[in-house]
């Protein structure tokens, strides 16, 4: 809707920002409240199925009381908090809806509005007027310079063990990959081709 109207270009860096901050925690309320609904309505009587009946999370919680199996693999949350622990770097850019400076202008910015409310009928509204407050503040380019600065990705160290991928480059070509040591394919190969057809060729 917004595309097709003119509101919203997805190559404006600024229109960019504020769409996410505005769209992707609305569409994840609307996903929870779709999923609460799905997951706690009964759903129809199927006679042609052999399965449980009632609502799918008390199923889910509880399938015994269905005369079901339990299926559930469950995981130690001790055992998922360490991987957290191990691999995930909490305060990373990647978790951020929008980069740091922007998000805190954009509160302010929503602030200025009295803070409307988000639905289905207003989230275009809300964005259209969002942009155009945004627009009318001074320090709203070197916010926006900032950005590329603060999304710039780190650099990522290998896993103990493990090592780079072997370079090959050659002039019309170059391998990235561990075939062969990280060679590629020989320089003498055969494939087979329907209808049984051995074609003798090289990959240089």
């Amino acid at each position: 809707e917004g595309t097709l109207s003119g509101l919203y270009d997805v190559d404006n860096t600024l229109q960019l920002m504020v769409f996410h901050w505005v769209f992707i925690p609305w569409l994840q309320e609307e996903l929870n409240t779709y999923q609460g609904c799905v997951n706690l309505a009964r759903k129809h009587h199927d006679c042609n199925k052999v399965l449980p009946h009632g609502r799918l999370e008390l199923i889910h919680m509880s399938p015994k009381d269905f005369g079901a199996l339990d299926f559930k693999v469950t995981v130690d949350p001790a055992a998922i908090q360490q991987v957290r622990n191990i691999y995930i770097k909490p305060d990373h850019l990647v978790f951020n809806l929008i980069p740091g400076p922007l998000n805190v202008f954009l509160c302010e910015c929503c602030n200025k509005l009295g803070c409307p409310v988000v639905n289905r009928s207003s989230v275009w509204t809300v964005y259209c007027q969002l942009y155009a407050v945004i627009q009318c503040y001074a320090k709203t380019p070197p916010i926006l310079a900032s950005i590329n600065t603060e999304m710039e990705d780190d650099e990522l160290t290998l896993l103990d063990g493990l090592q780079d991928l072997p370079f090959l480059k050659s002039e019309i070509h170059y391998y990235m990959g561990n075939v062969g040591g990280g060679l590629g394919l020989s320089k003498y190969f055969i494939v087979l081709q329907a209808p049984c057809i051995l074609l003798v060729g090289s990959s240089y």
